[in-house]
């Protein structure tokens, strides 16, 4: 991966970066592509079959789910977030919600395969991809029973 990416995922995931090091960091960047999305493009649909999760580099976008015939807007991502994680890492492999992006969106690409092997076979990136990924599913939940509250 080029320094330009390195120096793009340390500033977009500096927690992420710190503690992986950066020889793991280039570990990770090895088994990404980068993946440019235009504005106003679904990445996902609900219940969409997924076989990649993606570490967002720059771009906005907005998840939705359909309830009752009504979409309902579910989160909003942005650069320093991840996507498909959920999907990939239970082994379901299908899509919760659709994301459709509100800008150009820059992304890190993780094959499904790719990221099983990393967490198979390499415990100091597992360790930290799993303890981000508790982290960041432990918040959504908060959010998610702060909104339920609110209704």
């Amino acid at each position: 991966m080029t320094p330009e990416i390195v120096a793009e995922f340390n500033r977009c995931f500096p927690v992420l970066a710190t503690q992986l090091s950066p020889k793991n960091v280039e570990r990770l960047l090895s088994v990404c592509t980068v993946v440019n999305v235009p504005a106003h493009h679904e990445l996902f649909r609900e219940c969409m079959e997924v076989d990649s999760l993606f570490l967002v580099l720059e771009g906005e976008m907005f998840a939705t789910i359909e309830d009752a015939g009504s979409i309902v807007e579910v989160g909003h991502v942005k650069a320093g977030d991840w996507l498909g994680e959920v999907a990939v890492l239970s082994g379901e492999m299908l899509t919760s919600a659709t994301v459709t992006t509100a800008t150009h969106c820059r992304a890190l690409k993780v094959h499904w395969h790719e990221a099983e092997q990393l967490i198979l076979h390499d415990e100091d990136i597992s360790y930290v991809l799993l303890g981000q990924l508790i982290e960041l599913l432990a918040e959504r939940l908060k959010r998610s029973m702060a909104a339920g509250e609110k209704l």
